[in-house]
């Protein structure tokens, strides 16, 4: 049988690449970013030497063509591990989304050939799985590159070559019997003068669009798993590549062992849905975002403040300059500190925001983005929010966030509904509609909500338009949040961002992130005080502090809590970049 996962063990993962591999140890990296074609030209990587097949006539073995004796062969994974020979783990990466022929190659609605693979060529498929399986046999662990370049080209960019008529010429037959005469369904696409939406089947063409990258993205990491257990007898982790967040790359976390996406910068607000996105996606799997290398160190040390507070990793592009490095580098040592107090823990929320992949998909990235505004205007507010994919369970907040909903699954919408009716609050931001797997919209889940806040059953639903200003957003949350205290508050000058993990058998932890960015300079945040709803805090008296620029080593510096009526309150230190509190319970 084969070995288990040895890398990696655990949800944080620090990635260096490999012409910063003499580095790496000392900024606490775990492991180097190899490209296949250098893993290739190595020495043959660790793992478990499978038996020889018996030579004929050898001691205990028959002659050939008598009976077999019963000797006894070590089974594949039983041997012993070859002995490691490099001081870090390597993460091989490879592009499977580039095209090997004319035969993969995808095509635009204009007929234009494109320089990406068709996931509906099956030609393409193997080739992929191809590059995936001989990564496989060179690393301890794979990360497969591209797997929504095709996707990320919209309905219009990508999708018109002959696999992809075959693909959409099958799903019609599926769908309306076999009886269906094949004929060219892309030239009626095609030549049709409607909007592209409204265009003879558009609906079919739009759902193939997402179930055909998902396909050929899940062919490839089987293919680069199977591998490593077939030739090496291991198990190894499949992590994948994306772009920017979207509904394609949320559908395959189910299927990876960690994901690499790249991360927007500009408004550090706007950051924190892709990253809380990826986690409640990934559970206890490592989420990495990218950062470009044209940022500067200050803002290096903002996101990787604020992936941390996320709990999630930061890697910088292979152009980063040498001071974007030092300043992760020096992040990285002290997260290696205080981390061996961390063990998993759950996020504290006061609301939960609705991002559905299947909704992000065919509102073509509205979705997103208005949900993107919500959890950015709770942020502000002082809400602690968390991000849902689906309701399945239920909702536990007291508050639950609808933005741009309009197409999400029956399900949710069935949930979303049940909630409200008994007695929960929602704040809808636009339309909510179900819709089914064709892509059919339903009728509305909340037909008497008009605008503002109205009864539904026992709760209350507080509509407001799509693209409602953040001002609107905000005294929408100050009525609804009325029947509740939000559980960390902050009262002070300066702009920190506040984030808490609670396990609840041992202690509360809140991360600060300091937001005042200034001419590429940092502003400390001085004088602020903290208040920690008692529900959360528990019986906890004193907090323990770790930041980078002070030295309270591994056990933090001592800092006592008053309380204050049913909440405990304290003077932070001054906060520079990062921060964390430690409350025991």
């Amino acid at each position: 049988m084969a070995r288990e996962v040895t890398f990696p063990r655990t949800r944080h993962v620090a990635l260096s690449g490999p012409e910063h591999a003499g580095e790496a140890k000392a900024a606490g990296s775990q492991a180097i970013l190899v490209p296949i074609r250098v893993a290739e030209g190595a020495t043959a990587p660790a793992g478990v030497l499978l038996p020889q097949p018996p030579e004929p006539g050898a001691p205990g073995v028959p002659e050939k063509g008598a009976l077999p004796a019963a000797a006894q062969v070590p089974a594949p994974g039983t041997g012993p591990a070859v002995p490691q020979q490099r001081e870090l783990p390597w993460v091989v990466s490879v592009d499977i989304a580039e095209p090997a022929a004319e035969v993969d190659r995808c095509r635009s609605l204009d007929g234009n050939a494109l320089a990406v693979r068709c996931p509906s060529s099956l030609e393409g498929r193997d080739v992929a799985g191809l590059l995936a399986g001989r990564a496989a046999v060179v690393g301890d662990a794979v990360l497969l590159e591209g797997l929504d370049r095709w996707y990320r080209l919209g309905s219009e960019g990508a999708g018109y070559c002959k696999s992809c008529g075959f693909a959409l010429m099958e799903n019609l037959r599926e769908t309306l019997g076999d009886h269906l005469e094949p004929f060219d369904a892309l030239e009626a696409l095609q030549s049709s003068a409607l909007p592209l939406r409204e265009r003879p089947f558009a609906r079919q063409k739009e759902a193939l669009r997402l179930s055909e990258a998902l396909e050929a993205a899940k062919r490839a990491v089987l293919r680069a798993r199977d591998e490593a257990r077939r030739k090496r007898s291991v198990e190894i982790g499949v992590l994948g590549r994306v772009g920017t967040l979207n509904g394609l790359a949320l559908e395959l976390c189910r299927h990876l062992d960690g994901l690499v996406f790249e991360l927007t910068t500009g408004d550090a607000y706007a950051a924190l849905l892709p990253l809380l996105a990826a986690r409640a996606a990934l559970g206890q799997r490592p989420a990495i975002a990218l950062l470009p290398g044209t940022v500067p160190a200050a803002q290096v040390k903002l996101y990787a403040a604020l992936a941390t507070a996320c709990d999630a990793d930061l890697l910088l592009a292979d152009d980063a300059p040498a001071e974007a490095r030092a300043a992760l580098a020096e992040h990285r040592q002290f997260l290696s500190l205080i981390r061996e107090r961390y063990r998993p823990s759950a996020p504290l929320f006061d609301a939960e925001v609705l991002l559905s992949p299947i909704c992000d998909h065919w509102t073509a990235g509205g979705h997103q983005r208005a949900a993107a505004t919500a959890v950015a205007a709770l942020a502000k507010a002082q809400q602690q929010p968390a991000v849902r994919l689906d309701l399945a369970g239920g909702v536990r907040a007291r508050l639950l966030v609808l933005a741009g909903a309009a197409a999400i699954p029956a399900s949710d919408a069935a949930a979303a509904r049940k909630y409200v009716e008994g007695g929960g609050d929602i704040l809808l931001l636009g339309k909510c509609m179900p819709v089914d797997e064709e892509g059919r919209v339903g009728d509305p889940v909340f037909p008497e909500v008009k605008s503002g806040l109205e009864p539904v059953g026992e709760g209350r639903v507080f509509a407001l338009d799509d693209g409602a200003q953040e001002a609107a957003i905000s005294r929408a949350l100050r009525e609804l949040s009325g029947r509740g205290r939000a559980q960390v508050t902050l009262t002070g000058r300066g702009r920190l961002l506040v984030r808490a993990y609670l396990d609840p058998e041992r202690k509360l932890d809140v991360h600060f992130v300091n937001l005042d960015l200034q001419d590429d300079a940092v502003i400390p945040a001085q004088g602020v005080q903290v208040a920690i709803a008692g529900q959360a805090a528990g019986g906890g008296r004193a907090a323990y502090w770790f930041a980078p620029e002070r030295s309270g080593g591994k056990d933090g510096e001592r800092i006592p809590l008053n309380p204050s009526g049913f909440s405990v309150s304290t003077i932070l230190p001054s906060v520079n970049s990062y921060a964390l509190l430690a409350v025991p319970r």
